[in-house]
């Protein structure tokens, strides 16, 4: 069982060392052959930022353990919005500019409910997983019609992108660099699918509740670093705008390139009550950072309290919390 453990905490080392450096080396490489910070930040840092959950989910997929994969995207998005962005907030507050909160927000709903109702369908199948990766090019149109003309401090894309990577480092250097990070994602995200699934079979716990918690905390933790390190410098600006754009990724692009593979025929258990609490953040968050354009410290309490009692009914729902505490 130990082993099973350390396989799951190895591949995450792997998946976040992985994820850091496709991100360096595709957004080095972007600029090498004349990409602009635009597209470099809607495609490159989009897709490296979502790449621990994009493996471990293909990888599930291919395994035959839809409920891990699925529960890994509900988990990660539930994650980045209630826990890292309470946390962020709560460091401090963090404005939210009318254009990301309505038109990534709006996309982030309409991603989050259209994940519902394929999940209370009881599938996700090759033609929805087609869908959502044909939503995701369709986001990508949006957004770079809405943001080519603004400055790189109003655009996040432009600016995630300007943050990323090394122009110092030559084409060779960060192919190496994209190759290596390829390689770490491939092996950290069979390590942990794999020592998912012996603990779930140990432990006689559902495969999405370890996706949902060991798996989605793990690869959430370079979302965690960055809001955190952001939030401590005073560039807190940024944060909201990467998590919902991250949460996006997940659902149109994980998700729909998973699905795309290999339709995701889903037990009853995942189509309980974890898809509504990720709905229900996906439509609360915006909505709280429409007042007043920012999240206060005070409203990052809530959400991190909000997270804690999701954790708490998880543990009550597997019955490790006796049933007249909650």
């Amino acid at each position: 069982m130990c082993m099973a453990y350390a396989f799951v905490g190895f591949g995450l080392i792997l998946l976040i060392i992985g994820s850091e450096a496709v991100l360096r080396g595709g957004t080095g490489l972007s600029r090498n052959i004349g990409l602009s910070p635009l597209l470099i930040g809607l495609l490159v840092v989009s897709i490296g930022t979502g790449a621990p959950e994009m493996v471990v989910s293909l990888q599930a997929t291919l395994r035959q353990a839809p409920d891990l994969a699925l529960g890994t995207i509900i988990g990660s998005n539930i994650v980045n919005l209630l826990l890292v962005l309470g946390l962020g907030a709560l460091i401090r507050p963090i404005p939210a500019s009318p254009n990301m909160v309505l038109r990534d927000g709006g996309v982030l709903i309409l991603s989050s409910v259209t994940l519902l109702a394929l999940v209370e369908a009881g599938s996700v199948p090759r033609g929805g997983g087609l869908a959502l990766l044909g939503g995701f090019a369709v986001y990508v149109v949006i957004c770079f019609l809405t943001d080519w003309r603004r400055p790189p401090l109003d655009s996040g894309a432009q600016a995630r992108a300007l943050s990323s990577g090394d122009r110092a480092m030559t084409p060779a250097v960060n192919t190496i660099l994209l190759l290596f990070g390829l390689a770490c994602l491939n092996f950290g995200g069979s390590y942990v699918v794999d020592g998912s699934l012996a603990i779930a079979r140990f432990n006689h716990v559902p495969e999405e509740v370890i996706g949902l918690t060991l798996v989605a905390v793990g690869s959430s933790l370079p979302e965690l670093a960055t809001t955190v390190t952001a939030s401590i410098r005073g560039h807190s600006s940024l944060a909201a705008g990467n998590l919902i754009g991250s949460n996006i990724v997940n659902i149109l692009l994980a998700l729909g390139l998973a699905a795309s593979v290999r339709p995701l025929t889903l037990s009853h258990q995942v189509a309980g009550m974890d898809i509504y609490v990720m709905t229900a953040a996906a439509v609360v968050v915006p909505l709280v950072m429409a007042s007043r354009w920012r999240l206060s410290r005070g409203r990052g309490v809530f959400l991190v309290l909000a997270y804690l009692s999701y954790l708490g009914f998880l543990a009550w729902r597997q019955g490790l919390v006796p049933a007249g505490i909650l």
